[in-house]
């Protein structure tokens, strides 16, 4: 048994000032106060630091220097988790934007033997497209956006381990379709569209629950026509990602939709890119060559391509640029995607029974450590 000891605990509800964190088998077993700490346990001083839940990233294309599309590989994936991990994401959903089937088909292989072989940080798979609008493609290779196919659709209903999450544009595959998607348990969001707000209804009603990095390639707010921004921030069954680098969206326009949405419906994504975790100036997706400008993942005509953002840096731009509580961002780098994914009875709080995937920071939110599965590794960020 290990003892987190010297440290405030964030729960995922409240902070707790004079308590220890009791770990056992991959898992948290007590909360003790300090002075009933069992005598058995090994100390661990975690030096007046905050612990609280490990961050989860749902859309993840890189980190360390890879690219998952160019190699869907496991050895890929693991580079992209270490690299995640030193930015206090101790769980996520490698992500594979659109491309072949065959690649789809690599891409959920490898995850399946990530999981099977016990990497504890995967949870899943992500794939953004194929079933995309290609007026909103952004730098998805257009060569590979299609409508829906029965081998995709059965590649995504297929037994495997994780969740399933698949980013649509409702034109692209019938209502049919994305019922039966949701019957088999594939979480469902809306992402890279033109839908108007009418077919974001009938989407929820055939199952969708996810809006895909709120504002950026969808639909606008408009007076006679809301469109997909305006359905995540009135329909209660949506839960959008959004990410809060400065560049997707403008800060004011994070403030806008953290207080235009139920509380608990948005939560943070990095949509990371190569650069997180490596120097890389430049990288190759898909048709466009990407360059890294001062934080900035742009084409040579200035297209956003996914974000060099960590996760970390997503708290501290929610709590220092935008307003939010701190309380209130690290639920939206924990609980409310562990919530969105159904996961919120393993992840994202400090509760007895939760898995004992956590997080050290300090008053800025600069990452000092992980857990993962109970076991310790320190951040060289």
């Amino acid at each position: 048994m290990k003892a987190l000891v010297n440290c405030d605990v964030f729960t995922g509800s409240e902070f707790l000032t004079n308590n220890a964190v009791l770990i056992s088998d991959g898992k948290i077993t007590g909360l003790p106060e300090l002075d009933k700490v069992p005598d058995n346990a090994e100390i661990i001083d975690l030096g007046g630091n905050t612990i609280a839940p490990g961050f989860i990233d749902v859309q993840v294309n890189g980190g360390g220097g890879l690219l998952f599309n160019d190699s869907p590989t496991v050895e890929t994936i693991q580079t992209i988790v270490q690299a995640h991990r030193n930015f206090g994401t101790t769980n996520l959903l490698p992500t594979f934007i659109t491309g072949s089937y065959e690649g789809m088909c690599n891409a959920q292989r490898s995850v399946n033997e990530c999981i099977e072989n016990g990497l504890h940080e995967i949870l899943g798979i992500h794939f953004e497209g194929p079933c995309l609008a290609e007026g909103k493609a952004g730098v998805h290779d257009k060569n590979f956006i299609r409508k829906s196919h029965a081998r995709e659709l059965d590649l995504l209903v297929s037994k495997s381990s994780g969740k399933k999450l698949f980013t649509l544009s409702p034109d692209q595959i019938s209502g049919e379709e994305v019922r039966y998607l949701a019957s088999k348990g594939v979480k469902l969001s809306l992402g890279h569209t033109n839908a108007g707000f009418s077919d974001c209804e009938e989407a929820v009603e055939n199952g969708v629950t996810g809006v895909t990095h709120l504002y950026n390639a969808m639909s606008q707010l408009l007076s006679r026509e809301p469109g997909v921004v305006g359905a995540a921030f009135v329909i209660e069954k949506l839960k959008s990602g959004i990410i809060v680098d400065g560049f997707h969206c403008d800060f004011n326009a994070v403030k806008i939709a953290w207080n235009a949405v139920k509380k608990g419906n948005l939560f943070l994504v990095t949509d990371a890119m190569p650069p997180v975790g490596a120097m890389d100036s430049s990288f190759i997706l898909g048709p466009y060559e990407i360059s890294v400008q001062n934080g900035k993942c742009v084409t040579s005509d200035g297209v956003l391509g996914g974000s060099a953002l960590d996760m970390a840096s997503a708290v501290r731009n929610c709590i220092q640029k935008v307003g939010i509580p701190k309380s209130e961002a690290l639920k939206m780098a924990s609980l409310y995607p562990a919530t969105f994914l159904g996961l919120e009875q393993e992840y994202g709080s400090i509760q007895v029974g939760r898995q004992a995937n956590l997080v050290v920071i300090n008053n800025q939110i600069i990452v000092k450590g992980t857990f993962v599965a109970g076991d310790y590794r320190q951040s060289t960020n």
